[in-house]
């Protein structure tokens, strides 16, 4: 046969499916547009400038191409299902499996060509427009010339024309490797009645359960960071356990309830789905997954942008802050002349001006005893420490107001949780509580990330000079005696900025400083919405992936099931059941197969939701109500869209079966 034939057939192959090729099509161009654009966004010079901004997008570039292949690869097996007929009919009517194996090519040729070059022409269309979109987001205000990078049209071209050769091969492979009646038969497969396999359902149960048992209990960001992978881990085997045999138990309990099965609609939608669970469950299970992702990743990405100013209040509580380790008094005082003088200077007055000294200590808890000793061959984890912040009462006093009255070895505790007796130790020496705060002015540098965490006032220098030497003699590594200046300078960031410009320019210049570390809030706002932009960014591009791959799994599903039942309806509707009754078993059916999986991805998101928000607490992000609320957003939508998905497939499948 010559080659001409071979493109002819591949051209009508396509033609003749294009419900079916249509859709894969549109995926392929839709994943290697935003390749490409994830590719070209980072080879800009503006933003490779930002070393945070480029590290994120080069993260989405490898994330995205990992999803490609993975869902390429399983979209190509729903059509391939669809095609195994039609190709054994090809080799009954006395095509061999090589002249098959040609006709494959050509088709993978023409949809590779389809798929990839409409996928750069719409990622270099689109391109510019992402650009504008991502400078937004990060809030750089700069004007760039729209430019083309053949570096990010090679590696997307690259991607692609292997997932498409990897494709051809295992099309190749799954035909050559079955005799025409199996392929004549592949429609009919998966019929038999599945057993109810109790033994993965109870695992599957156990997994999500434990999965859940740590989401909900978690309870400090350390234990939410180290538990993540697991959780998840444990909740995605649930999920494709109990789709997989939790259903035919669920479904099978469905049929001994008289009441409920023998009724026309439910008769044909259970007895059906049992038959065909089996193929149905990771299907299910993938949409379920996939809607969880797209559900977490949308809402957390957003609640993070949407509390920048939340974040950034917490992290920096006045807008210039100056540190000094182990520092001399002149030191100390040299920083304060020179705040003093940048402020006569600028003619901008100083407010919420703050200066304190401080130790932050990081102990081993031993029972009732602050230790810095470690056991040899121990294992520590966070747990098992103590990050402790140290200030004197006098120090209260001038930042609070408040006088405390405490002598000797007293202190007055603020903490987590209460961990020690009225009478302790710290580092083998005895301390009395005296007093237990409601506030404190300072905050714990670990308190954001450490299971358990205290701030305490000692009573005057001489004790908090005591526990810093000791702490000196015993730890490899010190804590430093740090002197602290906080401020605000001006009304607006400009002012804001101009300040902390100055005012380093006279600390670098002045010889009596030997360390110094400065921080300012309005350049910080900066770098953390380019920062959070670029989490923002990647989320929104990976919800929209997750999204794109569940909408395509359900169609799918769909259709294929729909000719699938075709065959079936026409006997019901040959033995006595009427239109209205075939309709009203349909959707019941398709409630099913659609609304497990919605509500299985939000239980699952209400179940980490608590996860979630420790997890948010490591980039402070501390206000719950507002990520409670984007959550709920977030779901809604995203439950709107799965409707409307619902209602066009459910027409789409009710005209296949009776057509």
């Amino acid at each position: 046969m010559s080659k001409s034939i071979f493109r002819t057939m591949a051209l009508t192959n396509i033609r003749g499916n294009r419900r079916f090729y249509v859709p894969f099509l549109l995926t392929i161009v839709m994943t290697a547009a935003m390749f490409y654009s994830m590719c070209s966004i980072g080879k800009n010079p503006v933003i490779t400038e930002h070393g945070a901004v480029k590290d994120t997008l080069e993260f989405g570039v490898y994330i995205i191409g990992i999803f490609a292949v993975i869902f390429i690869f399983y979209t190509n097996s729903f059509l391939m299902k669809r095609r195994k007929r039609e190709l054994g009919l090809y080799h009954i009517l006395g095509l061999e499996k090589r002249h098959i194996t040609g006709v494959l090519f050509w088709e993978t040729l023409f949809l590779a060509a389809v798929g990839i070059g409409g996928g750069l022409a719409l990622g270099i269309l689109l391109d510019r427009l992402m650009f504008l979109g991502i400078l937004k987001v990060f809030r750089f205000s700069v004007s760039v010339p729209y430019q083309i990078y053949p570096s990010a049209v090679g590696r997307t071209a690259a991607l692609f024309a292997v997932i498409f050769l990897l494709i051809f091969f295992s099309n190749v492979r799954s035909v050559r490797r079955v005799s025409a009646i199996e392929l004549l038969k592949s429609e009919n497969a998966g019929e038999r009645e599945p057993k109810t396999r109790w033994v993965l359902a109870v695992l599957g149960a156990v997994c999500t359960g434990t999965g859940y048992y740590m989401a909900i209990t978690v309870d400090n960001v350390q234990a939410a960071l180290t538990s993540l992978f697991i959780a998840v881990l444990l909740v995605m085997v649930g999920t494709y356990c109990l789709f997989m045999a939790g259903s035919i138990a669920v479904l099978k309990r469905l049929k001994k309830n008289r009441a409920y099965y023998y009724r026309t609609n439910h008769f044909v939608a259970v007895s059906g789905l049992i038959y065909r669970m089996k193929q149905n469950a990771v299907g299910l299970a993938n949409i379920a997954i996939l809607s969880t992702g797209v559900l977490l990743i949308i809402s957390t990405t957003v609640c993070l942008y949407a509390g920048m100013d939340d974040i950034i209040r917490d992290r920096f509580p006045t807008e210039i802050s100056l540190t000094n380790s182990d520092g001399t008094q002149e030191e100390h005082s040299a920083i304060e002349q020179n705040v003093q003088e940048v402020s006569e200077e600028l003619g901008i007055k100083v407010q919420n001006y703050r200066a304190y000294q401080e130790i932050n200590i990081t102990f081993l808890k031993k029972e009732n005893e602050l230790s810095a000793e470690i056991d040899s061959g121990a294992v520590i984890s966070m747990n098992d420490v103590l990050p402790v912040t140290f200030i004197t009462a006098q120090t209260y006093e001038e930042l609070t107001g408040e006088k405390l009255t405490l002598q000797g070895n007293q202190v007055a505790l603020f903490h987590s949780r209460d961990m020690l007796s009225e009478t302790f130790r710290i580092m083998g020496e005895e301390y009395q509580t005296a007093a237990e705060l409601e506030t404190f002015p300072v905050s714990n540098k670990m308190q954001n990330v450490a299971p358990d965490w205290m701030n305490i006032v000692v009573s005057n220098d001489e004790v908090l000079q005591r526990i810093y030497l000791a702490q000196k003699e015993a730890y490899e590594t010190p804590s430093s005696m740090v002197f602290e200046v906080e401020f605000d300078a001006g009304g607006t960031q400009e002012e804001s900025a101009a300040f902390y410009h100055r005012l380093e320019e006279k600390l670098q210049a002045d010889s009596r400083i030997t360390n110094y570390n400065s921080d300012s809030r309005t350049l910080a706002r900066d770098d953390l919405y380019q920062l959070y932009g670029g989490i923002l960014f990647l989320g929104i591009y990976l919800g929209t992936l997750f999204l794109m791959a569940t909408v395509l799994i359900i169609y799918y599903k769909q259709i294929i099931e729909g000719y699938e039942d075709q065959n079936r309806y026409v006997i019901l509707k040959k033995v006595g059941m009427d239109k209205k009754e075939v309709k009203r078993s349909i959707r019941s059916q398709i409630l099913i197969l659609f609304f497990l999986p919605l509500g299985t991805a939000l239980l699952h998101c209400l179940a980490a939701f608590r996860l979630m928000t420790k997890i948010l607490q490591a980039f402070y992000m501390n206000n719950i109500l507002l990520f409670a609320g984007v959550t709920a957003a977030v779901a809604a939508i995203f439950t709107l869209v799965y409707i409307l998905v619902y209602s066009i497939t459910a027409k789409s499948y009710y005209h296949i079966v009776n057509a």
